[in-house]
């Protein structure tokens, strides 16, 4: 806030009124603009955010259709999310359970399957350590076929609060030959974010599972 100095007393009113226009005048011109922060990447649009329903999902979500990117099923829906899609980049997912498990699953995809991975890397991953580990890691390696990618067949959510959900997903997996299941984390910085492992994976690494027991069936393919 701006301190006035006191003003002499003057009898002619043009005068006061003169006086009284520009010092409006200067203050206006001196008062900052205040402009609202940054929240998403440039060129981007604006995710509205819904963040009503913050039960865990014990069924499928529902009204969900499923697109091949680069030979992994994702999943989409119009009021989970991603609401916007541009190239490569998948984003505006809700700040529910299902925004964290369909963000989780979209993000690390693409990540790692994406020839374009360092501008998904740069927007859409918790900065730390991890994503430098990420970077290092995906630099020296090449992803697998397509033929050989594993395909989500359920989920179950491990952990969430409104800051940080750690989503479990069971997969067919051609390359070991049966199910494998592995946990990914999400954080919310505006929009849900993949925070990496320390050692720059995606998630955790997979093991092998016999069934879909404690999993939600869930699955494009």
């Amino acid at each position: 806030m701006l301190k006035k100095a006191g003003l002499p007393v003057i009898v002619v009113a043009l005068g006061v009124a003169g006086c009284t226009a520009k010092s409006r005048e200067n203050t206006a011109a001196a008062t900052p603009k205040s402009t609202p922060p940054a929240t998403t990447p440039a060129g981007a649009r604006a995710c509205p955010t819904d963040n009503g329903d913050q039960s865990i999902p014990t069924t499928a979500p529902r009204q969900v259709y499923w697109k091949r990117f680069k030979g992994v099923a994702v999943p989409f829906s119009p009021s989970v999310g991603p609401l916007d899609v541009q190239g490569d980049i998948a984003r505006c997912y809700e700040h529910t359970p299902r925004g964290a498990l369909f963000a989780a699953v979209q993000i690390s995809v693409r990540l790692d399957r994406s020839t374009r991975w360092r501008k998904i890397l740069e927007q859409q991953v918790v900065a730390g350590r991890g994503k430098a580990a990420y970077a290092r890691v995906r630099t020296a390696g090449q992803p697998v076929p397509a033929g050989k990618a594993a395909q989500i067949t359920g989920f179950r959510i491990v952990s969430y609060t409104p800051q940080t959900a750690v989503v479990g997903t069971v997969s067919r997996d051609p390359g070991r030959g049966g199910r494998t299941a592995r946990t990914t984390t999400v954080k919310w910085q505006g929009e849900w974010k993949l925070a990496p492992t320390p050692d720059g994976s995606t998630g955790s690494s997979p093991q092998n599972v016999d069934s879909l027991s404690g999993f939600v069936f869930w699955g494009g393919f």
